[in-house]
C-alpha cells in the first residue's frame, strides 16, 4: 500500500486496534468469555470510525475485510442478544464461534495486507 505509517496517527491507531481486536477474538474463541463483547465493541465502533472515514489506500483497500469484521461482529452481538438465559444453546454457540472466526481471519487478512506479519 502506498500510505505512509510514520507521521499518521490515525493510522497508527487503527493499526493498534486492529492489534487489540486480534487479541480480543483470540482470547473470545479460546475461552467463551462473552464479557470479552464490550471491550471488542469499543474496539469495532472506533477501528469503523477510523476506517469510515479514511479515504487513504490503506483504509479503502480492506473494505471487504472491514465490513467482514463490522456485521460480523454485529452479528455475534445479536446472537447473544437473543438468548434467553443464561446459557446459549448449542446452534448459537456454534453460529457465534463461526462469526468470531470470521472477525479473526478477517483481521488477519487486514495484518497481512499492511505487511505486519
Amino acid at each position: 500500500m502506498a500510505t505512509e505509517l510514520e507521521g499518521n496517527e490515525k493510522l497508527q491507531r487503527f493499526i493498534h486496534l486492529l492489534s487489540d481486536l486480534n487479541q480480543q477474538s483470540a482470547q473470545l474463541l479460546k475461552t467463551g468469555d462473552m464479557q470479552l463483547l464490550y471491550p471488542m465493541n469499543d474496539t469495532v465502533e472506533e477501528m469503523y470510525s477510523i476506517q469510515h472515514a479514511g479515504t487513504e489506500e490503506a483504509y479503502t483497500a480492506i473494505e471487504e475485510d472491514a465490513q467482514i469484521i463490522y456485521k460480523n461482529f454485529n452479528a455475534v452481538v445479536t446472537m447473544v442478544r437473543s438468548v434467553e438465559g443464561d446459557t446459549m444453546d448449542e446452534g448459537t454457540a456454534k453460529a457465534v464461534r463461526k462469526f468470531m472466526t470470521n472477525i479473526f481471519e478477517a483481521n488477519v487478512r487486514i495484518v497481512l495486507a499492511y505487511g505486519l506479519a
